[in-house]
């Protein structure tokens, strides 16, 4: 009986094992190179840039930048400092990620755990070991690696906070957001849906109003050294970032019929024909992003008086759909073919929503935590579909929406005890 108990509570470890021998052979076999050229390389650059010079930037070492908050600079720049900048310190760069990857899947394995049970949990931790795109991203320096981990412990402490009301758990919670912010900022406004999630979870008011002011001051304490930096260097109170502006304009050429020009190299170019003062952009990064931010907003203006349904069908359903419906595969990585991942995602996320209905419909007792999960997905997907919609983004919510296929289940089941205690119950016609 102890040894069946001990297999019970030990089911993390044969996905979490899987998911780190799996991400280490592609490291090894691949080589500590491998890279997209793109913001993986900024990060790399940003730590190596911090760690000559001891400036914080991202564009040029000449210059700082508010581009992003430090959490991957920060950690890149601990392991390149340590182990240096060669082939060692990127090897154990691409195994600290790993590490970080493998953290994540515990992390959404504990938070299904505690709402379903561990074998629903198992299920989600195993799709996540073997998920490719999200191997691929874990072998790989990107915000959603130590996003996903720091964001999928922190719903498994709010789970827990708002059923024990214990201060601990709100402390945990908050700091691990806090962590999820300075990998990716616009989890900020999530916290509405956590403050709606504790109401109706009937929060004691007394404890909500007194735990909130706690979380606050922790938020606060976190992002002071940022807002310090940001006024010492910058000479201007900068909450965040100032990077939504260009992933703003980027989202006015996704869609249908959307404004001339259709490439926005062309835009980006014509901001720096009226304001020739931005060259270089990267030495004006300010005003360069207040610039594209402007020139966005008059995108979108005229895309919704010149086609108002395409503009709606753009935003409601296209780049929703390119959200969610793509997997993110840049690097074929061991022998996957793209259309085999471009077949199998739309499959994953219809059955995980379909799951999702069902358990909001039938799983007593577990409606609100489902509720909670799909107002989470549908914030994420407004805010990416509002700005830019990129499949890599889904990426650290996909153990969210997987969780709707055991979610599912559960629900049926819970739904056909119910109709059999009730046809028991039903009384016999002579």
């Amino acid at each position: 009986m102890n040894r069946q108990r001990i297999l019970h509570q030990a089911l993390w470890i044969v996905p979490i094992a899987l998911a780190v021998a799996i991400r280490l052979c592609v490291i090894f076999h691949y080589g500590p190179y491998v890279t997209l050229h793109s913001d993986d390389a900024g990060y790399l650059r940003s730590a190596e840039w911090l760690l000559q010079s001891g400036t914080y930037s991202y564009y040029t070492p000449d210059a700082p930048t508010v581009h992003m908050l430090p959490g991957m600079t920060l950690i890149l720049a601990a392991v390149l400092g340590v182990f240096g900048q060669g082939a060692v310190g990127l090897y154990v760069g691409k195994i600290v990620f790993t590490l970080i990857g493998a953290a994540g899947i515990l992390g959404a394995y504990q938070s299904v755990a505690y709402v379903w049970n561990r074998y629903a949990a198992f299920v989600v931790a195993l799709f996540l070991a073997l998920y490719v795109p999200g191997i691929e991203t874990d072998t790989l320096f990107l915000t959603e690696t130590p996003f996903m981990a720091a964001f999928a412990w922190t719903v498994f402490y709010l789970f827990k906070a708002a059923d024990s009301h214990r201060l601990r758990h709100v402390v945990v919670a908050t700091v691990l957001f806090m962590v999820s912010v300075y990998f990716r900022p616009n989890v900020l406004l999530w916290a509405v849906i956590v403050l709606f999630y504790l109401i109706i979870k009937r929060y004691p008011w007394r404890k909500l109003i007194g735990h909130g002011v706690i979380a606050a001051c922790i938020v606060v304490v976190c992002m002071l050294p940022w807002w310090i930096r940001n006024l010492l260097v910058f000479h201007q109170f900068i909450a965040l970032t100032d990077d939504a502006a260009n992933p703003l304009l980027l989202g006015t050429f996704q869609g249908v019929n959307f404004p001339h020009p259709n490439n926005p190299t062309v835009v980006e170019h014509h901001i720096l024909d009226v304001h020739p003062n931005l060259r270089p952009q990267a030495m004006h990064e300010i005003a360069w992003f207040k610039a594209q931010q402007h020139a966005a907003m008059y995108r979108i203006r005229e895309w919704h008086h010149a086609h108002p349904q395409d503009f709606w069908r753009s935003y409601l359903w296209i780049k929703p759909g390119i959200l969610w419906n793509r997997p993110y595969y840049p690097i074929r990585i061991l022998g996957v073919l793209p259309d085999t991942l471009k077949a199998i995602q739309p499959v994953l996320l219809w059955i995980s929503l379909v799951g999702h209905g069902l358990a909001l419909l039938f799983a007593h007792g577990k409606r609100r935590e489902v509720l909670t999960v799909l107002l989470t997905l549908l914030y994420f997907t407004v805010l990416f579909s509002v700005f830019f919609a990129y499949q890599r983004y889904n990426e650290p919510l996909m153990w969210l929406m997987f969780s709707g296929v055991p979610s599912g289940i559960y629900g049926l089941v819970q739904a056909g005890k119910w109709l059999l205690a009730g046809w028991r119950r039903a009384p016999v016609r002579s």
